[in-house]
């Protein structure tokens, strides 16, 4: 009999855990955290003590205790004891935190499936990370294309490409005794590869699912994300910084996100700008030409595209070789703040302070490209309002969500046709009983059949 446990990703946005068991087959569907998890005992610098293992996320309730799940390294410091690997592999759909996170306290005998793409961006991102809790460690990973599908112990498992916020982005049918299950991973349908994630619709759809497990980030009574699609965002910035001339023009967006990395460049080489990003963002750019489905600027030959050298006093080696290959296409803040009409630069939120050696021109522009605030007294935001303050910079939102409307997931839903609808990655499962005839609500642990 085939069944169902949710383990995360129930009445929250993120930490996507899915445990589908079919006769032999144990397979998870993502191994993600919860954007929130521990905020009642940890913020900022006061985090789980990363020397213990899983001991702290044990002791305080914020992880389960999963037999054959966790490493030896992960449960040596806590009082559970070590078991062989008891699950047969691990699908991963795109490389987000709250879809990869926990994969650093797994077993890394257990086989990881995802897309070559997301394989190529985590090596990057496990590369530059400096914070231990970012980095997922060694796994057993097997790569996939769209369409290429994988049979471990008797499961068959599909994957099909779909577009979002993150390259190589996949959901998967998971063709089970008791028919397939359809997981829509998080996807978009305003996204320039939006095709992808037709195609996946169209797919899910074909195989007749019993069950469609579908995100719903946006599924909200009032949808504090824009409408804007990234031909908008790309649009409207051209627009914003045509005419400032003599401004500093800077950016701040998601890592992780190549499109928004490609909208920059091409922004800036419309205004007659270099873009100038930071090291993070140049070995992820580097790291992607490996991949010829991922179409990305060559930080290495594009006269338009530099690289910001923050001058930090301890540089690691990554970043080294880094500034050695780039040679004279490396540039300080000394020499933007000389001529800031030059320059398109991204500005993380944590390098805030490099706004005083940029000395940005007042009334520059500071495009927020990122999703606006979820409350109104986030304390970052808050933070970041206070420097654009004290430096007279404006600030424009320009945002292209990763995620489908409540209108689009609606018309996903009739489309696809499944016989159950499971919502999960979002904080108002109740709305999908007005999108789906059929709605059943996870219940977190609880093992739930099949058909």
């Amino acid at each position: 009999m085939a069944k169902l446990s949710f383990f995360g990703g129930v009445g929250e946005i993120g930490g996507n855990k899915i445990l589908v068991e079919d006769h032999d087959a144990r397979i998870w569907l993502d191994m993600g955290a919860p954007f929130d998890l521990g905020e009642e005992y940890f913020v900022e610098f006061l985090q789980p003590r990363e020397r213990f293992g899983l001991r702290d996320y044990f002791a305080l309730d914020l992880m389960k205790r999963i037999p054959g799940l966790y490493s030896s390294e992960a449960l040596d410091p806590t009082e559970m004891a070590w078991e062989p690997p008891a699950f047969s592999a691990i699908f991963i759909t795109h490389v987000h935190y709250d879809h990869t996170q926990q994969l650093r306290f797994v077993d890394p005998n257990i086989p990881v499936h995802l897309g070559e793409g997301a394989r190529t961006i985590l090596e990057s991102l496990d590369t530059t990370a400096r914070a231990p809790i970012l980095r997922l460690g060694t796994h057993a990973y097997q790569t996939f294309r769209s369409g290429q599908s994988t049979t471990v112990d008797g499961l068959e498992v599909e994957p099909i490409h779909v577009d979002h916020s993150a390259p190589a982005a996949y959901g998967y049918l998971v063709h089970t005794s008791e028919g397939t299950i359809a997981y829509t991973g998080d996807l978009r349908h305003h996204g320039p590869k939006k095709a992808l994630t037709e195609e996946f619709i169209a797919a899910a759809a074909a195989a007749k699912p019993v069950v469609l497990i579908t995100e719903g980030t946006r599924v909200a009574p009032d949808d504090p994300r824009g409408t804007l699609s990234e031909a908008d965002v790309k649009a409207d910035a051209i627009r914003l910084l045509t005419p400032l001339k003599e401004k500093l023009a800077i950016v701040t967006f998601p890592g992780r996100d190549v499109d928004r990395i490609r909208t920059f460049f091409e922004v800036a080489q419309a205004v007659g700008r270099k873009f100038v990003v930071n090291a993070k963002t140049a070995h992820l750019l580097l790291t992607l030409q490996k991949d010829t489905h991922i179409a990305v600027p060559d930080v290495a030959k594009e006269n338009d595209l530099v690289l910001f050298d923050r001058l930090m006093r301890k540089t690691d080696p990554w970043e080294k070789e880094l500034q050695a290959k780039l040679k004279d296409r490396v540039v300080t803040a000394e020499q933007i703040a000389a001529r800031p009409s030059e320059y398109l630069v991204q500005l993380d939120f944590w390098h805030l302070p490099e706004l005083v050696d940029l000395r940005p021109p007042p009334g520059s522009p500071f495009i927020h490209s990122k999703s606006e605030p979820f409350e109104e007294d986030d304390v970052n935001d808050a933070v970041l309002q206070h420097w654009l303050d004290r430096f007279g910079l404006q600030r424009h939102q320009l945002h292209a969500s990763g995620h489908l409307s409540e209108r689009e997931v609606g018309e996903m839903i009739r489309t696809i046709d499944a016989k159950i609808v499971m919502p999960v990655h979002t904080q108002h499962a109740d709305r999908f009983t007005q999108l789906a005839r059929r709605v059943v609500q996870p219940i977190r642990f609880e093992a739930m059949k099949v058909g």
